[in-house]
């Protein structure tokens, strides 16, 4: 129940504003607000004002010259145009994002033409998997923190502790101000398959992001040439990640699409923002292991066995949320990349 007295603070204040610039439903914003316990009178008056706010900086807003689409929002469409992802899907959140809708269509139609025409991909050199299966954090000795899940089905750990608070909190600010829907790889028929939002936090260009990036790469001891950027993903109430791996299968399309140029996903590296909700927990199903959030920990696994293979052992959920709302961050690792993989053990 919203606490009546609980009014936004300048964060949340930021995060309406930003998202009712970028024409947002309000009533689907007072409904995320009222699942984090802010009362109805105080968002109500927050959206009112800030609308009115918005409104009455039109005239300056349209004197501001377009926005351009940049290098890694260009690399964004590709990817998943390549990926398979809907085009108007994707259209949307450039839109969102402030670009104008005539280079985003131009755009898309360039992107297109050059993949049905581009020539093979170069060979890479192949992956050494028992080495990726021993990365330097593996190697190294008095890591209190982390604890090697029991089991010989798949390479499962825990991190504890491995984001302060303030690290948490920091992240969770800025993504929860630039969310849009989750997508997956390949598209099937349940629409309630994954239900959650993200954000793609490696491209906003911020110091913040940039630092846990590179912790999270440094820590595992692989270098961030051989990875994606972070994304954050948001669970709100009845929301979920049905039983899905993170690799992709090859020989499917779903590889031919999206693994071709940088081989499979080996590590993913996912950390909890919050714990405050009921739910939401990561269910490994070859286990029948359950892992509810807790604020800064981290789990880590690898999505192939030590002889490059995929582990089908990685199945797992993230389960509904029954209270509250779950926030994550998620990086993963791939087979190919440029220069050495690994840093120094």
């Amino acid at each position: 129940m919203a606490n009546k007295h609980k009014h936004l603070d300048a964060a949340w204040r930021r995060w309406l504003k930003e998202n009712l610039e970028r024409h947002c439903d309000p009533r689907e914003l007072s409904d995320i607000l009222r699942k984090n316990g802010f009362s109805s009178a105080a968002i109500e008056q927050a959206v009112r004002s800030l609308s009115v706010a918005t409104s009455s900086d039109g005239a300056a807003n349209a004197a501001i010259a377009p926005r351009s689409v940049d290098a890694s929002w260009r690399t964004w469409l590709q990817e998943n145009l390549q990926r398979g992802c809907d085009p108007q899907q994707l259209l949307d959140t450039l839109l969102e994002n402030g670009f104008p809708e005539a280079s985003i269509i131009q755009m898309l139609a360039d992107i297109s033409a050059d993949m049905q025409s581009s020539t093979p991909l170069r060979p890479v050199a192949l992956c050494d998997h028992a080495a990726v299966a021993e990365p330097p954090l593996l190697r190294r000795k008095n890591v209190p923190q982390l604890q090697r899940i029991a089991t010989d089905a798949l390479q499962l750990y825990v991190f504890d502790a491995f984001l302060s608070e303030k690290e948490c909190d920091d992240l969770a600010a800025i993504a929860n101000r630039h969310l849009r829907p989750s997508t997956v790889t390949i598209e099937g028929g349940d629409k309630y398959y994954r239900t959650s939002r993200t954000c793609d936090l490696s491209l906003l260009n911020s110091p913040v992001v940039a630092a846990i990036d590179h912790k999270i790469a440094a820590t595992l001891g692989i270098r961030p040439e051989y990875s994606e950027g972070i994304q954050a993903q948001r669970y709100d109430i009845g929301e979920q990640f049905k039983r899905h791996t993170d690799y992709f299968e090859p020989g499917t399309t779903e590889y031919a699409q999206f693994a071709a140029e940088r081989g499979n996903r080996t590590w993913t590296f996912m950390v909890y923002l919050n714990a405050d909700m009921q739910g939401g927990g990561t269910r490994f199903f070859a286990i029948d292991r359950t892992f509810q959030p807790k604020q800064g920990l981290a789990l880590l696994w690898n999505n192939l066995t030590a002889d490059g293979q995929p582990n089908h052992a990685t199945l797992h959920s993230g389960e509904p949320v029954v209270a509250g709302h779950k926030l994550i961050i998620t990086k993963w690792f791939r087979e190919k990349g440029n220069g050495a993989m690994f840093f120094e053990a």
